[in-house]
């Protein structure tokens, strides 16, 4: 492959990267060249990305990186799911996009759950039902704004509206739209008569594309006023960040045997790849949900709490004057001794920042569980809950699926705590290979190689190889993790209960 420099505008729901991607006869190389802010932003009662300063940082960073690496042959976007931009027939916005935090679908759950009750609407697209989910965003936006009927002619997901601000082409992408809830669950086409009894126009939506393709270029506008002198192309990739990782994952690509993934970071994504949706009453039961593949295939996989307790405790002992490392936090953990208590990670009373401690405190008190005497048995307490909800999930997946895993593919910022992997491959029983540490940027900027054919599967293969850095770490602690297991799922039951 010829020499080429590519740009992986990688967004998430509190930060934004400009991360470069050079491919020479040398090797390929990555790196950040530009981190900007993405916080929500509180007006006249809602809450709304500041779509404005994403554009606008986006533009700099791109400046920036042909500064720093040189000419660009392409860039391409992937965000978080569900959220998106309205357009009108004259291509203009329509209003900002909510964020899926915003509450204003809290007053119609119940007139949704009456059109289409949670078990229904599971079976029929193959996303488990919840609060954020697009298909209840813009139920509530019709309900709140009934003159959008008539003004909006374009609903976008959050990277398809970013690719259309700089190349002006409105086209929609699979994996983004596979997070919608409005996507029929065996045919993967948008299910008209679900949007209808909504009430949500079906000439919003445009088919959606499987497998991307190239935009066109950058608009001129905006190359003018960046100075920018490179052909810059506009590529339509993986749009949803999970989708976008597994690409970087060499494991995903071509997994020898039954393969789980999981997407570690400050929460956590677990799954297998299918051929089909699975709807049925376990996966409903145990909260999975199905979501698409770059390749047009299915990912089975459930959102967990990953390493946000870790890091509130790290803020909140910060705050008070002692300021700790989180390779300090690992390895006072690593030399802790378990006291075989264990949290929910997922309950509600942690999902808040603020008083972490004191939270998990008053968990253990509750479930009448020992108290960590210090701050590192405090550390690894939470660190074994993480593991054991990824047990939990890993048997969920297994029995709605009909398989059993063999090997877990782990990717993500939460490789660089060796004791959460030891944990895992501990707790599961399974080799855990790990790598790459960038996976969304990286899957990304593989795709726009695929999508543009700048390079061969064996070659792109290589780069992930490469890129991915891959280490195996493998069970050293069977005997009593199924013991502690047990406790683990009689905390959370007691917790429940109370």
């Amino acid at each position: 492959m010829r020499d080429i420099n590519l740009i992986a505008v990688d967004l998430g729901a509190s930060s934004g990267r400009i991360v470069s991607g050079e491919f020479t006869k040398n090797g390929p190389e990555i790196k950040e060249i530009f981190r900007f802010g993405n916080r929500p932003v509180h007006i006249a009662g809602g809450l709304y990305w500041d779509y404005m300063k994403l554009f606008q940082d986006i533009k700099y960073g791109l400046n920036m990186a042909e500064n720093e690496v040189g000419a660009l042959a392409s860039f391409s976007v992937d965000t978080w799911g569900v959220d998106y931009g309205l357009l009108s027939r004259y291509g203009e916005v329509v209003a900002a996009p909510h964020s899926y935090r915003d509450q204003r679908t809290t007053v119609d759950l119940s007139a949704f759950g009456q059109l289409m009750p949670a078990a229904q609407l599971f079976q029929t697209t193959g996303v488990y039902p919840q609060q954020i989910n697009s298909n209840l965003q813009l139920f509530s936006d019709l309900r709140r704004y009934p003159e959008y009927s008539g003004l909006v002619a374009q609903v976008l997901l959050m990277p398809d509206f970013m690719n259309y601000l700089f190349s002006g082409i409105a086209e929609t992408e699979y994996t983004i739209a596979s997070t919608t809830g409005l996507l029929n669950a065996e045919k993967w086409q948008w299910d008209i008569p679900l949007m209808t009894k909504l009430g949500i126009p079906t000439p919003w939506f445009g088919k959606p594309v499987v497998g991307g393709r190239v935009l066109g270029p950058i608009l001129p506008a905006i190359r003018e006023e960046m100075g920018l002198t490179s052909p810059l192309q506009v590529v339509m990739g993986p749009g949803h960040d999970t989708a976008a990782g597994l690409l970087a994952v060499p494991l995903m690509r071509h997994p020898d045997k039954p393969t789980a993934f999981l997407s570690s970071g400050t929460w956590s994504i677990m799954g297998i790849p299918t051929k089909a949706p699975i709807t049925n009453d376990t996966a409903f039961a145990n909260g999975l949900t199905n979501e698409g593949a770059f390749d047009g295939s299915n990912l089975l996989l459930k959102n967990l709490t990953g390493l946000w307790i870790i890091q509130e405790l790290q803020r909140e002992w910060s705050l008070k004057g002692d300021s700790i490392s989180f390779e300090r936090m690992t390895s006072e953990a690593d030399h802790a001794t378990s006291i075989h208590a264990y949290i929910d990670t997922g309950a509600d009373v942690f999902a808040q920042p603020g008083g972490m401690s004191e939270k998990i405190h008053d968990y253990l008190i509750s479930t009448l569980q020992p108290l960590p005497k210090t701050r590192g048995e405090l550390i690894r307490l939470v660190l074994e809950s993480i593991a054991y909800s990824y047990r939990d999930t890993l048997e969920k997946i297994e029995e709605a699926a009909g398989v059993r895993v063999e090997q877990i593919a782990m990717f993500g910022g939460g490789i660089q705590n060796r004791v959460l992997v030891q944990l895992t491959a501990d707790v599961t029983g399974l080799p855990v290979i790990t790598g790459p540490i960038e996976g969304s940027a990286t899957g990304n900027l593989v795709a726009q190689l695929q999508v543009q054919n700048m390079a061969t599967d064996d070659e792109v293969q290589e780069i992930v190889t490469a890129l991915s850095d891959a280490k195996q770490c493998l069970p050293t602690a069977e005997k009593e993790v199924d013991t502690a297991y047990r406790l683990y799922k009689s905390a959370i039951a007691s917790h429940q209960l109370s």
